[in-house]
């Protein structure tokens, strides 16, 4: 009991007069998990209530519950008691039986832990538990976060006894001659961690008998070594990525200068952050936006949820795809007009030449009127877009303006324009075409105020 102890206090797992729910079935694991519980009961004023699962898959079960709820009553423990027909909602959703069980379990846990506004959940994983998923997840594929296998507390679940191992679990119980429920199942070796606990460990253990332990203490070390891993992490992201929205901007000149292990964590969180999850993510996600830092400026590519990475300029810039959207075109008329697309107030005057010099300012430009061949309107860039540069007539294409001036690919089509057709009057922050400007022969003025607005 020092020994749960000891664990306890050094993860902060139990405060005083914690109310905490806990997962019981009445097997050996969660049996001795209650008892040690019962014993802290009065030093910690503990309120306690168990929750059993009947997962309708034995033809012992209506007798395990039966155990369970005389074993809680006896001890005065409040008994909740939910049955669901797991094969039936494994099929339903898709899951293996295993994942099925486990997510129903929890997510009866966490009802009734709101129901009763009770602190925490208590399961009852052990050492062994920890070995099995740290070789589990090796077998499906994981990373660094998950080798640290199972952790003492987190999302308010608490783990006591990962301190123990199961044949000490098994030793307690023999001491105190106490009786539990034997799930059959678990000696099922169709279900993956049965395979690994009764072929795999027995295998391993003929290379070293304390396979179990060497496993588990690997599992804590990395636990350990994520919290440092986090605090540098969280320094190289907060070096070289800006949050702009829903979108990552990431320094590419920054994050080069980072350890590779930080370079490719900083771009996994930037996904994961635009993704709203790490699910599907995978290493060679990360090393493809590796890839594409060394691309051509305007490179892209596609990922899972889609996101869509950009090689802009000296950024690499993560976001969802913008689904194509009806251009936006307005004609342009005298007086006061919202451009809702743009977010701003266009004021349009047109009035007659006089000799007086015009004063233009960044957002405020006049123009030969009659010089228009259609309508004025506002909307946003088309692929044949051009303006004349100068008095010679010479003509630029707008696309290669953008590149020139280094506006980013996912900003073009956010830049308002005043056209006649595909001739750019006004970049409207930015140049004119030398075509319209007001000169000595200008009888007409059409004189432009932009005044941008929070939509």
């Amino acid at each position: 009991m020092d020994k749960i102890k000891n664990y306890i206090k050094r993860h902060n797992l139990i405060n005083k007069e914690d109310k905490i729910v806990i997962g019981f079935s009445g097997g050996p694991d969660s049996l001795y998990l209650m008892l040690v519980l019962l014993e802290l009961r009065q030093e910690f004023s503990l309120s306690l209530a168990a929750v059993y699962i009947n997962h309708q898959l034995l033809v012992e079960a209506s007798r395990h519950e039966a155990f369970a709820r005389r074993f809680c009553e006896e001890h005065g423990v409040p008994f909740y008691c939910y049955r669901k027909d797991i094969a039936s909602y494994a099929a339903k959703e898709r899951l293996s039986i295993e994942e099925a069980g486990r997510k129903f379990r929890y997510a009866t846990f966490y009802h009734v832990l709101e129901k009763l506004h009770y602190d925490s959940i208590a399961v009852a994983h052990h050492r062994n538990d920890l070995a099995e998923t740290v070789l589990y997840r090796m077998a499906r594929g994981t990373g660094w976060k998950g080798m640290a296998g199972i952790r003492p507390k987190q999302n308010r679940i608490l783990r006591p006894l990962l301190c123990m191992t199961k044949e000490e679990i098994l030793k307690e119980l023999m001491k105190r001659q106490q009786t539990y429920n034997v799930d059959p199942s678990n000696e099922d070796t169709v279900y993956a961690r049965n395979q690994i606990r009764h072929k795999v460990i027995p295998e391993l253990s003929r290379v070293n008998g304390q396979v179990t332990e060497h496993i588990a203490d690997l599992a804590e070390q990395m636990e350990e070594l994520g919290v440092y891993l986090t605090d540098q992490i969280q320094g190289a992201w907060s070096s070289c990525v800006i949050c702009d929205g829903d979108k990552r901007r990431i320094c590419m000149e920054s994050c080069r200068k980072l350890p590779v292990f930080l370079q490719k964590e900083v771009l996994k969180r930037a996904l994961a952050e635009v993704a709203g999850s790490e699910r599907d993510l995978k290493r060679i996600h990360v090393e493809q936006l590796l890839k594409l830092m060394e691309a051509q400026s305007g490179r892209e590519m596609d990922f899972p949820y889609q996101i869509r990475a950009v090689r802009q300029y000296d950024e690499l810039v993560i976001g969802k795809r913008e689904e194509p959207r009806e251009e936006a075109s307005i004609r342009l008329q005298e007086g006061s007009q919202w451009i809702g697309f743009a977010g701003g107030w266009m004021k349009v005057e047109i009035f007659p030449k006089k000799d007086e010099e015009f004063s233009e300012k960044m957002y405020t430009k006049t123009f030969d009127y009659d010089k228009i061949r259609n309508h004025a309107v506002v909307r946003t860039w088309q692929q044949d877009d051009y303006f004349v540069m100068n008095d010679k007539g010479q003509r630029k294409k707008l696309n290669r303006y953008f590149i020139d001036q280094k506006i980013p690919k996912d900003q073009r089509k956010k830049i308002p324009l005043v056209a006649d057709e595909d001739h750019i009057i006004w970049i409207i922050g930015g140049r004119i075409s030398g075509e319209y400007k007001v000169t000595d022969a200008t009888k007409w003025v059409l004189q432009l105020t932009w005044t941008r607005m929070e939509e």
